[in-house]
């Protein structure tokens, strides 16, 4: 258990086995996973722990929302049930990141979240297309991982 006053730990709202590690800066351990932030963005998930560590000064932003955190949750979701390779990152493999986007996107469809919305504003920004139009290229590969 980690007991630390400037980390918040619950099951993700989108799938209950995994859990939700916030790490916020003021944290004993926030030096420790600055690293991985830097490679990796927002958030990362550790697989054999089924954990998703998530950046705690992130969060603090005055921009972020609840939504927010649900599509990063989404995403990381959508890396670990693809079964991305842990060091997916580090590899720069456009098509994983792109892959677990696409992904997160259709678990917060199935969910019914309103976190969708800006998920799929998201993808068209980074990608340039559609996530339901992509669907053509993935859902025969992940479409199985959704439900």
């Amino acid at each position: 258990m980690i007991e630390d006053d400037e980390v918040q730990v619950f099951p993700s709202q989108l799938d209950p086995s995994l859990t939700v590690v916030i790490v916020y800066p003021g944290s004993t351990k926030y030096e420790q996973v600055l690293p991985q932030f830097e490679k990796s963005g927002h958030a990362f998930i550790l697989h054999e722990s089924k954990m998703m560590v998530v950046d705690g000064a992130a969060v603090n932003e005055s921009w972020f929302t609840m939504d927010h955190l649900m599509v990063i949750q989404a995403h990381e979701i959508g890396h670990y049930r693809a079964g991305h390779a842990k060091n997916a990152h580090a590899q720069g493999n456009v098509d994983i990141e792109k892959e677990a986007d696409w992904l997160g996107y259709k678990l917060l469809i199935d969910a019914g979240h309103t976190a969708a919305d800006l998920h799929k504003e998201e993808y068209q920004a980074r990608y340039g297309s559609d996530p339901d139009e992509d669907s053509i290229e993935f859902e025969e590969k992940l479409g199985k991982f959704v439900h």
